[in-house]
């Protein structure tokens, strides 16, 4: 197979960044991770647990499939509808695609992101900026049925990212 050499261009359009995550959200990260164990042969994740002022918490789990990083989200509490929006607490066992993820290489794709975010007129849903870590950002693509991450990684998250288990 001939493939030629991508070229990212994000003033093209939001899909014109580096694909690199598929992510699943659920309400039983622990069942979630059996079903990618027993089902798809998924042998390890990175796990991070996260509880923060409130009763919230949001639970991650990812590990690299080839080039592809496979994530899972758990969310519950106050502040986490992008997640239990999809997969509500307490509910039936829910796991199913919620977002891409996509690499924006440095600050300038991210103004070029920013002004086609802007352009398009399309709905930002979160964002974060954490010095020393990343910066992202959740886009509602609806017509698609599903969100587009956007990550400019930084040393914190590349850390992280490089710490990811290969499965």
């Amino acid at each position: 197979m001939r493939r030629l050499l991508p070229v990212y261009d994000p003033a093209k359009s939001l899909l014109h960044n580096e694909h690199f995550q598929i992510a699943y959200v659920t309400n039983d990260i622990d069942r979630a991770v059996d079903v990618f164990h027993n089902r798809f042969g998924v042998r390890e994740f990175r796990a991070n647990d996260n509880a923060l002022p409130g009763g919230t918490r949001i639970c991650i789990r990812a590990a690299w499939i080839g080039g592809m990083m496979y994530e899972i989200c758990c969310g519950t509490g106050p502040g986490m509808d992008l997640y239990t929006d999809w997969a509500a607490p307490g509910g039936e066992f829910v796991l199913k695609f919620h977002h891409f993820g996509y690499l924006v290489p440095d600050e300038t794709a991210w103004g070029a992101l920013e002004a086609e975010i802007a352009r398009g007129g399309w709905k930002v849903r979160t964002r974060s900026d954490i010095p020393d870590f990343f910066r992202g950002c959740y886009v509602e693509v609806p017509e698609l049925g599903h969100f587009l991450e956007f990550v400019l990684p930084r040393q914190g998250l590349l850390e992280r990212m490089n710490a990811t288990p290969v499965s």
